[in-house]
């Protein structure tokens, strides 16, 4: 009997258990990550059934589990990611905070014709993301990357706001070919002189595409690394999203370093060295000008305006957007604006087909000031020679002319010269891409794609008749230049898994470009009209040119990728490459690369290691190539423009060489990624480059035509060096997160091989010798010793190391110092309390020369005495017997040796940005706005240097009349809503 009821009470207490188990409830709230603020809205699902909730105003939710023990959740809610999460009858409470799917975005890395998931490539990729881009107060995004990336070197030869920066990779690969990466926007290639045309608000992310595994697919034009740029799309969310940016400011010198006498030590000086003579001290004293404040603006306006629209459903995805920029320049004649606007949809037209289009159009308005070589009429190389005691205004601030007297100078006034020969350029942008994707059955895909290209750009100049220096007659000029870039994509797609540990991608392509390019020049003269200055109103043309030129590659790839349980990675890519450049017998190149990854992490003996959270090893190797030569000097070819007794001709202009064809790049790439503790990442990578073949202009008789000069494949070089960036959350609190981030990257250089058994070959005017043995870019220059104390004369050491009082050119050496920095890199910090953030971010290169050509007539010492000179004239040079200094006596001109070769090496505050984020909480109540967000910023802040110059960033051997770099201070205003 007590059998029975003990059997009965089990069954009674298991069918209370049952009862239980098929009825419980879960309860809890949702907030957001970004902002801790509670969801409206979020649909919760119990996974296979219609059961479901949302949340109420607070973020809360009560939901009902019935008929089972144990339940799946589903969270989902527009611009999320979802998430899943198990219940049963203990679990009662559950908080969920969801991310943003902007997160998604910092999951993948763009590689060359696709996408793949962060932590599972082979190769080495850096990604720049939007945040760091769509603010900057620059006309073009590449100013943005300086510092960023290890390895990539980003130095601007000129501050003019239309200029782009130069790009290098991993040092210089070639010696006389192209050296600049590829550059691919949306699929297809542009060039960096188009960087001005793209608003940095519209770019999505930038990936840096460093080794032979992510850059062999390109081949032919991959030699010197690739640089992806992405657009924004459009996100998930219930409605569009509509974001209004807007941007105000001032430049001003970024440096300014200036060492000119002003009058009183002009006036000083003078009577010194006896320019004295017949001078009226007492007139001249009474103007005292500092030419660097009458050419450089230190308050030149920028302004940004940026609105777009987007949105994403399951088969729409559309991001629009339109932006205005305008920039004046720090110099005089430097102005740049742009309109432009962008297009980027996806359809989804059926389970099988997707289109879409990848559209922008710009156009722009440019004013350039002249820059880069000497001249007494344009104002940034005229304001180191005018003298202090010359006013380019009259009193009543009209401009001093010779006309109206005003202007008492030797030579022309520079400002008035500007004034009366303006040149302005304008530039038209159509680059669009169509794409189409067809999915015939499951993980097979089929894309075409379609790029088109278009730059029509004009320029205009103008020299009045009623300035002076024309004798009342002008002249004026139109130049008119079309290009046109076609290119077609196809590749076909295919992954497939076997026994769910294998997975397999493999990718087969094609790629067609061609490229057309056609312009002309017109000059007339005589036009004795300001208002009709044109080209129809000249009497006589006095010059006129017209070019044409164009090149087209065809290209077949394919690419296979591997890996087993997400532990072991492989892929192998290939490509050939035929290209109009070269002769038919040697037009095809192929190339080739290997990647191996290994994701130590996933190994049983480091899964459970909770202080490292990532561990891999990569290694690749493989082939790029370079076909950046001119595009028809293959071949044999005559020339007309000739006269012979007024009569058209022609005449022989080049041998060709039909044996010209790629020059290759062999690089190996070795690289450990670590991650401690979820909050530290740190990247080390080893790499090795040889480039042979190495496409040069070797020199040979002027008699045999091209100028002296002939294409030929020759040399060996190679670059080897290391790179090492670290990032880090070093507090990570409820609402404080402070993060810091560095790299640091060094290359060495060595030319290996040059023509015909040569060994070394000097430059002409550029203190540069290519020696094998030697870096690129190692100056070959006279050691200049200093000044001897006892009679003022100056002294060098001759090529054995020995003191000398001669100047020989037969001293020259190799100094061991090069104009292309070994080192470089950048660091940063910044902190996030609430809404609130802090942003800087420094850059840096190292150990970087550059021969500082303004000395040389800043401190000419009697050799150009009508002309300002450097203080150092007047208080350093020598003066009497036992002065110790680096100036010679009065009357010794100087000689282009090392006195003038100076360090370049610079540490920049790039960016410093204070920002507040206005909490949602906010935003809400006003029942429109979504997001809100205010910020100030710095761009150039600060440069610590030893360059005497205006500025030492210039990507050049020879600093000589430049542009200067610009600190900008900018307020801007983010909306969105």
């Amino acid at each position: 009997m007590k059998r029975v009821i003990l059997l009965f009470v089990s069954l009674v207490v298991m069918a209370f258990q049952l009862l239980f188990a098929q009825s419980f409830t879960v309860k809890g709230k949702v907030i957001a990550e970004e902002g801790n603020e509670p969801l409206i809205g979020v649909a919760i699902m119990q996974e296979g059934t219609n059961n479901g909730v949302i949340t109420d105003i607070d973020g809360n939710y009560s939901i009902e589990i019935k008929g089972v023990a144990q339940a799946t959740l589903v969270y989902s809610y527009i611009g999320m990611q979802q998430q899943q999460h198990v219940v049963t009858p203990q679990t009662h409470k559950l908080d969920i905070t969801l991310k943003s799917d902007a997160q998604l975005v910092d999951e993948v890395v763009v590689v060359a014709y696709g996408v793949r998931k962060k932590g599972t490539v082979t190769g080495s990729v850096s990604t720049v993301k939007s945040e760091k881009i769509e603010s900057v107060p620059t006309a073009g995004f590449d100013q943005a990357l300086q510092g960023q990336t290890p390895g990539l070197m980003v130095m601007s030869n000129s501050g003019e706001p239309s200029k782009a920066a130069t790009f290098q990779l991993r040092g210089t690969n070639s010696i006389n070919s192209g050296t600049s990466p590829l550059f691919i926007l949306d699929g297809v290639p542009i060039s960096s002189n188009d960087f001005n045309t793209i608003s940095p608000s519209d770019i999505e992310s930038i990936s840096v595409l460093k080794d032979a595994s992510s850059t062999s697919i390109y081949g032919a034009r991959a030699a010197n690394g690739v640089v992806v740029i992405t657009t924004k799309r459009g996100r998930a969310m219930d409605k569009a999203h509509v974001t209004l940016r807007t941007q105000w400011g001032i430049s001003q010198l970024a440096k300014g370093e200036w060492n000119l006498m002003n009058t009183a030590e002009r006036i000083q000086f003078e009577k010194e060295v006896g320019l004295d003579s017949g001078q009226d001290y007492d007139l001249l004293s009474k103007t005292d000008v500092n030419w660097r404040d009458m050419v450089f603006n230190d308050n030149a306006m920028l302004q940004n305006y940026d609105l777009s629209i987007s949105r994403a459903t399951e088969k729409l995805n559309y991001f629009v957007s339109g932006s205005f920029y305008d920039q004046d320049g720090i110099a005089q004649g430097s102005i740049f604006s742009r309109y432009s606007i962008r297009a980027n949809a996806e359809v989804k037209a059926s389970n099988w087909l997707k289109v879409g289009t990848n559209s922008m159009v710009a156009y722009e308005e440019v004013e350039q000031a002249d820059a880069g070589s000497y001249s007494l009429s344009s104002p940034i190389s005229a304001c180191r020679f005018m003298l202090p005691y010359w006013n380019p205004y009259n009193s009543d601030g009209s401009l001093a002319t010779n006309a109206n007297g005003g202007w008492t100078g030797t030579t022309v006034n520079p400002i008035e010269w500007m004034d009366n020969n303006p040149v302005t350029n304008k530039k038209y942008k159509v680059l669009s891409v169509l794409f189409a994707e067809v999915t015939p059955i499951e993980n097979l895909t089929y894309r075409i794609q379609f790029g088109a290209d278009f730059t029509h750009s004009t320029g205009f100049m103008q020299s009045f008749p009623s300035y002076q220096l024309n004798n009342g007659l002008g002249a004026a000029g139109r130049q008119s230049n079309d290009i046109l870039n076609l290119t077609i994509t196809n590749t076909l797609n295919y992954k497939f898994d076997i026994n769910c540990d294998h997975h397999f991608n493999v990718m087969l392509g094609q790629e067609g470009i061609d490229y057309r390019a056609e312009g002309f020049t017109l000059t007339t003269r005589n036009q004795n009209n300001d208002y009709l200055t044109n080209i129809s109103s000249g009497t006589r043309a006095s010059s006129w040119q017209d070019s044409s030129s164009a090149y087209s590659y065809v290209s077949v790839f394919g690419r296979a990728e591997y890996n087993y349980a997400d532990r072991y990675y492989a892929d192998l890519s290939l490509r050939a490459d035929a290209s109009s450049r070269f002769g038919k017998d040697h037009r095809w190149g192929q190339f080739w690369s290997v990647g191996l990854m290994w994701n130590a992490k996933k190994e049983l003996f480091l899964k459970d290691v909770k202080w490292l959270h990532n561990a891999q090893v990569s290694f690749s190797t493989g082939t790029s190539g370079n076909s950046e030569i001119p595009n028809f000097d293959h071949l044999a070819l005559v020339s007309g423009g000739r006269t012979y007794m007024d009569t058209a001709g022609i005449a022989p202009q080049q041998k060709g060489n039909e044996k010209l064809s790629w020059e290759t790049t062999w690089t190996t790439n070795l690289g450990f990624h670590l991650g401690f503790f979820d909050r530290v990442n740190v990247d080390l990578e080893l790499y090795h480059k040889r480039t042979s073949d190495i496409l040069m202009e070797v020199p040979q008789s002027y008699s045999e035509g091209n100028n002296g000069y002939r294409w030929d494949n020759i040399g060996v070089m190679t670059n080897q060096g290391v790179e090492l960036s670290v990032n880090a959350d070093v507090l990570r609190l409820r609402d404080f997160v402070w993060n810091v981030n560095a790299n640091v990257s060094y290359n060495k250089n060595e030319i290996k091989e040059l023509y015909n058994g040569v060994q070394e070959y000097e430059l002409p005017n550029t203190s540069t010798k290519w020696v094998v043995g030697h870096p690129y870019g190692e100056f070959f220059i006279n050691r200049y010793v200093g000044v001897n104390p006892a009679n003022g004369d100056p002294l060098w050491y001759d090529k054995d190391g020995n003191i000398t009082t001669e100047f020989r050119e037969s001293d020259k050496v190799m100094v061991g110092k090069n104009y292309l920095a070994p080192w470089q890199g950048g660091f940063g910090s910044t902190l996030t309390w609430k809404g609130i953030s802090v942003n800087a971010q420094f850059s840096w290169v190292a150990d970087r020369w550059m021969f500082n050509n303004d000395r040389f007539f800043e401190e000419s010492n009697g050799l150009y005495t009508g002309y300002n000179q450097s203080k150092r004239l007047l208080y350093d040079r020598w003066k009497k017997p036992g002065d110790v200094t680096d100036i010679p006596r009065w009357g010794v001109t100087p000689q282009m040796d090392s006195r003038f070769l100076e360090d370049a090496s610079f540490l920049r505050l790039k960016n410093l940005m204070i920002s507040y984020t206005f909490p949602q909480s906010w935003m809400k109540k006003t029942n429109f706005f979504t997001n809100a967000r205010i910020y100030a910023q710095g761009q150039n802040l600060l440069t610590f240097t030893k360059f005497s110059g205006l500025d030492p960033e210039a990507f050049t051997n020879m600093y000589q009349a430049q542009y200067p770099m610009s600190r900008q201070y900018s307020f801007g205003l983010e909306l969105s809503f």
